[in-house]
């Protein structure tokens, strides 16, 4: 209908409407092919099934919309600027944009329906599509109206305006397939599935994640870190209480977890506290770890940095905090904890630099009293919170060693650290000189 109003009367409008229903028509016949393939069950050569085929359709009408773009801009333009296009519109033009924007609307809204249904793609990209069919149409309507008051370029602008319309449809539709091609998590499924997994009683913390999605489906592969007491049967059963409350999060969703034991076992006192500091929920950093003996008797206490809430919540985190570090040792009788803000301002600023320098000449001087280092390099210096953290790496003779090496490191680290009390943290790599 609209091929034929449009070549009877020379619009611009109505033809640039008229291909791009054709290339709908030729998008609602990759969409059915797609979707028929997207259905077939996973095989040995497409072990995650055969769901991107819903992308690389939608890719296909990308291509076909960016297409009819540049044939209505082209037309346009030469209608413009050119030559010159008797154009006869009626009402004949109204009514077969009218009936385009009923049959429209109604095949929107069917396809977006059965699209939430299935988690189809493919299908909500044609929803999407058609829906913005409407603005482009119009658009059109328009343009028909002002050309039928004497305004004949409007056709032209028409068109120009149905080309925009479909180049951005063009480009949302890009988008998500190239999104989901790639590989991309869905908008906000990461943090649902970590607040779900650390939900689980005795989920110490959650470690990587990895989310991809394959058509309908959405496949998960996460790191759980679990206490290395636990036998096999426990965390196995730990595991799939996991994959329970994941999919209860995002329904139908193909879940994979693998537990990483905990051992503390090996840890000094000072070691197991940070351990456990990292391992609690809302505690981004711990420092300035003071483990006193007085006879029998532990006093621990520590600053933590928290990520921002209510008093009460970061009350409650320390608290709980502190009652794990008691049970770490049964000679820990005290336990304080100073709470701070968290503040993710790492930098290199001016400060941090001006650092640098001075503790590299301080560094030559120190490791010159050291014959078995041969020389320091990859000297690093963040500012963080307000205290520096150090960074180098510490090259010694092949034939010294590991037990040597690493007392050199403590002393070189220990005169930093008792000359600037700025510095927090000290982390040496050692290794061998060739």
């Amino acid at each position: 209908m609209k091929l034929v109003v449009g070549i009877v009367t020379n619009s611009l409008g109505v033809l640039s409407e008229a291909l791009h229903s054709a290339i709908d028509l030729i998008a609602a016949f990759t969409t059915f092919y797609a979707v028929r393939i997207a259905d077939s069950p996973p095989d040995s050569d497409h072990m995650y099934g055969h769901g991107k085929v819903e992308s690389l359709a939608s890719l296909v009408e990308t291509a076909l919309l960016f297409v009819t773009c540049g044939w209505i801009l082209y037309e346009a333009v030469s209608r413009l600027l050119f030559k010159e296009v008797e154009v006869d519109l009626g009402l004949s033009a109204l009514f077969v944009m009218g009936i385009s924007m009923i049959i429209d609307f109604s095949r929107s809204r069917a396809l977006m329906r059965t699209a939430k249904e299935y988690k189809s793609q493919a299908l909500e990209a044609d929803a999407i599509h058609f829906s913005t069919d409407l603005i482009s149409s119009s658009v059109v309507i328009i343009g028909i109206l002002a050309t039928m008051m004497g305004y004949v370029a409007f056709d032209s602008y028409a068109g120009i305006g149905v080309a925009f319309v479909t180049a951005f449809i063009g480009y949302r539709i890009l988008k998500k397939s190239v999104h989901t091609l790639m590989d991309g998590a869905p908008y906000g499924v990461i943090d649902r599935i970590v607040e779900s997994a650390e939900s689980v009683d005795g989920i110490r913390k959650v470690g990587r994640v990895r989310v991809r999605e394959c058509g309908p489906k959405t496949f998960v592969d996460l790191d759980v870190n679990v206490d290395g007491d636990l036998n096999l049967e426990e965390a196995h059963n730990l595991t799939d209480s996991v994959v329970d409350k994941i999919k209860s999060t995002v329904p139908g969703a193909d879940v994979v977890v693998h537990a990483e034991p905990i051992s503390k076992h090996d840890l000094t006192l000072t070691e197991k506290i940070r351990h456990e500091a990292m391992l609690t929920k809302d505690v981004r950093s711990i420092s300035n770890i003071q483990v006193s003996e007085q006879g029998s008797r532990i006093d621990v206490e520590f600053d933590i940095e928290v990520e921002e809430m209510e008093l009460k919540k970061a009350h409650e985190v320390a608290t709980g905090l502190e009652e794990r570090i008691k049970r770490l040792d049964g000679r820990i009788s005290n336990v304080t904890s100073h709470i701070e803000p968290f503040r993710n301002n790492i930098n290199s600023s001016e400060t941090a630099v001006s650092m640098r320098n001075e503790l590299e000449k301080s560094l030559k001087e120190i490791v010159a009293r050291f014959p078995e280092v041969a020389c320091t390099r990859d000297l690093d210096v963040k500012k963080i919170s307000g205290k520096f953290a150090v960074t180098f790496c510490c090259l010694f003779g092949k034939e010294i060693s590991l037990e040597d090496a690493h007392s050199i490191a403590t002393k070189i680290e220990a005169e930093l650290r008792s000359k600037y009390h700025a510095v927090e943290s000290v982390s040496i790599h050692l290794e061998p000189s060739f």
